[in-house]
């Protein structure tokens, strides 16, 4: 996780304004990436969660093609 944040850090326009905005309300660099790998356990949690409920409905699809 720590090796995704650092990327993101250092590359996505996105993240960059996230972190400036954690500094800018007094947190720490390393606060504010302790913010950041909770975000991104988030999106990937929202990821998976989404790609099971795929799956169960594909698996509920094809038992009720059977």
């Amino acid at each position: 996780m720590r090796t995704i944040t650092l990327i993101r850090m250092r590359l996505d326009p996105a993240t960059k304004a996230y972190v400036a905005r954690k500094v800018a309300e007094g947190k720490t660099s390393r606060d504010a990436q302790r913010c950041l790998k909770r975000v991104v356990c988030r999106q990937i949690f929202k990821i998976l969660e989404h790609a099971d409920r795929n799956r169960l409905e594909n698996a509920e699809n094809l038992t009720q093609a059977a």
